[in-house]
């Protein structure tokens, strides 16, 4: 999972959509927690900008 730093605007949708909460988000950036995520792609569909790539 990756999330480009240069489209991110720090919304927290995906960190708000996530089932697992596996998603953190702080001032500078956002962390994904690989061992928990599912890869369900919510987050990619709820992110306003295309920001997040599921690898």
């Amino acid at each position: 999972i990756e999330s480009s730093g240069q489209l991110c605007i720090y919304c927290g949708a995906c960190v708000g959509v996530c089932p697992l909460n596996c998603i953190y988000l702080d001032e500078i950036r956002i962390t994904f927690d690989e061992k928990i995520c599912t890869r369900c792609e919510i987050c990619v569909k709820a992110c306003p900008v295309g920001a997040i790539e599921i690898d």
